[in-house]
């Protein structure tokens, strides 16, 4: 609460929190029970929205408890809930259509095709992925109705958002879950001929948006937001206060210098807004002085009065006085003692002065009427003020509106009917050149290296269904045509789109997979993707045994399970490799990168004809439930890579038999 005080009275037009569980920040301070209605209520008073992160992936077992909690945040007349889950995200749109849904950034949208999922789903604002650049914000502006949010200030992830599974495979700690362990933010290593020693690799320098305000709001941003919920109070007070300032014209005196002060990684950096400006190796430190922490107390002190008022005192001799207050379409009345005729004149100026003392409200005011000529102590006046602006808080605020019930009856109407499976599972074979494809499969996954040179008529693999596989991000439209240029040369069966934003990639193909970067986690999920043309979905890695076997039987006729392989745990758009050791033009390999435990992580990359890279990190064992998954009892598609590339490495089951928090 102090956090949330510190941001609203520092000139927060918004403030989004948690409410205990569900959220992306689980080991912060969040709201709870009645801690909740009064954040809600304290953000209402003062014309402040408020929007409540529901920005986890779910079990099957938590979605009806995620409705119900959403289902009380619209009773509580919350203004919004920011949402990963596209599963939850349907659900919601169904059973609680008037409630505000807005796109976590952990949905990593970053193009048009992102905003058209919004637009279809009734997502009325997406938070967009750090990594889009300022001209792309500008076309997916000019292209689409949905609202636009980015982050100005705070931590940068080094992996894409909500394409994070670092934490959960070093140690089943999910970033998708709210329970990320940030083992980015530990020693890392560039490996080459000689190894470097304390790089911090992937901890980035955090971003910092103060000259690029004028830029973002002409691009189409409505909302800058501020990252701060595991933050100190003093540094919410003093972020907010010169983002404020600064969007007023009014800049706070060395606004820099007091950013850098409060908080910093090194120096900030404006991530990709203008061309890579992210660096890592940075640890995070705060050395604010005595001067700025006054500051930040002294900015809360005082109640941020923005609400306008108008007052009508009526004064008429052998009747009671009566205060009215007016604020917007809310007002209130308060009567005080019989008006007895004045010994003098009224001073008029003095009564105003009394109506004048709203401090310790969210009132100004803004104008007043005075009728009659009666008189009653100041003290009475007083006394109706305090009554009247209590009488119109409440007002205001309201009472919640009746919660409607949810039930598992609810969740389940939402939700596919199981699906027959009929024969065999059937082999699905991944891989990066085709040439490597020698493996027995019914269908074969290609993930070019430099889809902007990639020949179709080179594909053609006889007796088999090829289907192209689309990166977790494809920034830029050049680099989207490339990808439609082979998807519209009739050499492949189908897709695997790895983001909401490709959902609409390849629609006309017969087979289009959704695979594991749309992070398929339960059965609403798999239900939307269903519904949105997929034919097949790939569950998240996250998920153990009972819970894909749990998926099996409703959808075991389009699942696609990933048997063998190395899970991609990074996304990463600035390139260590080239930060450290200069770009080499790598062509599908990257090389390596070493953690303070000694564990090596393959890097790859996807060259896209703008000259930009995708470098994916990968797991530092290869996942492998062949065995397990045969014997499972689960019929469905399984899904590898070609195991000769991954010879003498390090195995694990993954998440098989040990599950996320």
């Amino acid at each position: 609460m102090e956090c949330l005080i510190a941001a609203v009275r520092n000139g927060a037009d918004a403030v989004y929190f948690g409410g205990g569980a569900f959220n992306a920040r689980k080991g912060a301070a969040n709201f709870t029970g009645d801690a909740l209605r009064e954040a809600i209520d304290f953000c209402r008073l003062r014309g402040v929205k408020t929007h409540i992160t529901l920005n986890t992936l779910l079990l099957d077992r938590e979605l009806e408890a995620a409705l119900d909690f959403a289902a009380l945040l619209y009773s509580l007349k919350a203004d919004a809930v920011i949402v990963q889950d596209i599963g939850l995200a349907a659900l919601i749109r169904k059973e609680l259509p008037l409630l505000t849904v807005h796109a976590s950034t952990q949905m990593g949208i970053h193009s048009i095709g992102g905003l058209r999922y919004c637009e279809k789903s009734g997502v009325s604002r997406a938070v967009l992925a750090r990594e889009v650049p300022l001209c792309e914000i500008r076309r997916m502006h000019e292209n689409s109705p949905v609202e636009l949010e980015f982050f100005c200030h705070g931590a940068l992830c080094m992996g894409f958002s909500g394409s994070c599974l670092y934490s959960s495979m070093a140690g089943e700690r999910s970033g998708n879950r709210g329970t990320c362990a940030q083992p980015c933010r530990k020693n890392a290593t560039v490996l080459s001929a000689r190894a470097g020693q304390d790089e911090f690799a992937l901890s980035t320098n955090d971003i910092m948006m103060l000259d690029m305000l004028p830029e973002l709001a002409a691009a189409g941003i409505c909302s800058l937001k501020i990252e701060g919920r595991m933050k100190s109070p003093e540094y919410v007070a003093t972020v907010t206060r010169i983002y404020r300032a600064a969007l007023d014209g009014e800049p706070v005196p060395d606004s820099k210098g007091k950013l850098f002060k409060i908080f910093n990684r090194g120096e900030f950096s404006t991530a990709h807004l203008t061309g890579d400006s992210v660096t890592t190796g940075h640890v995070g430190r705060a050395k604010p002085d005595k001067a700025l922490i006054a500051e930040a107390h002294e900015s809360v002190r005082q109640d941020r009065q923005t609400r306008p008022l108008g007052a009508y005192l009526s004064l008429e001799v052998g009747r009671s006085a009566e205060l009215t207050l007016v604020s917007e379409a809310f007002s209130a009345k308060a009567a005080g003692p019989v008006c007895e005729a004045p010994n003098k004149p009224i001073d008029l100026g003095r009564l105003a002065e009394q109506l004048k003392k709203l401090g310790g409200t969210p009132f100004y005011l803004e104008k007043y009427e005075i009728a009659g000529s009666g008189y009653v102590p100041v003290s009475a006046i007083n006394a109706m003020r305090r009554e009247a602006a209590e009488k119109l808080s409440r007002n205001i605020i309201g009472s919640p509106d009746e919660k409607q019930a949810i039930t598992a009856e609810t969740v389940e109407s939402n939700i596919r009917p199981a699906g027959a499976f009929a024969g065999e599972p059937i082999r699905y074979l991944r891989v990066r050149d085709l040439s490597r494809a020698k493996e027995p499969a019914d269908i074969i996954g290609i993930d070019p290296v430099f889809p902007g040179e990639t020949d179709p008529g080179q594909l053609k693999k006889p007796g088999k269904k090829l289907v192209l596989i689309l990166p977790n991000v494809i920034m830029t439209e050049r680099s989207r045509e490339a990808y439609e240029r082979l998807l519209s040369s009739g050499v492949f069966s189908g897709v695997e789109a790895n983001n909401i934003s490709e959902w609409e990639m390849g629609k006309d193909l017969p087979v289009r997979i959704a695979g594991i970067g749309m992070n398929a986690f339960n059965s609403a999920a798999a239900t939307e993707l269903i519904g949105m043309g997929f034919t097949h979905f790939m569950p998240s890695p996250e998920l153990t045994r009972p819970q894909l076997k749990g998926l099996a039987e409703r959808f075991g006729d389009r699942m696609i399970v990933n048997v063998f392989g190395r899970v991609p745990v990074m996304q990463l758009m600035h390139c260590p490799v080239k930060e450290y050791k200069g770009c080499r033009a790598c062509r599908g390999s990257a090389g390596l990168l070493s953690d303070g435990e000694g564990r090596r992580f393959p890097l790859e990359n996807v060259r896209f004809p703008d000259g930009y890279c995708l470098v994916r990190m990968l797991n530092s064992a290869v996942t492998d439930i062949r065995g397990e998954f045969k014997n499972s009892g689960i019929s469905v598609f399984g899904a590898a890579e070609t195991p000769d590339e991954n010879e003498n490495a390090p195995v694990t089951r993954g998440h098989w038999a040990r599950p996320v928090e």
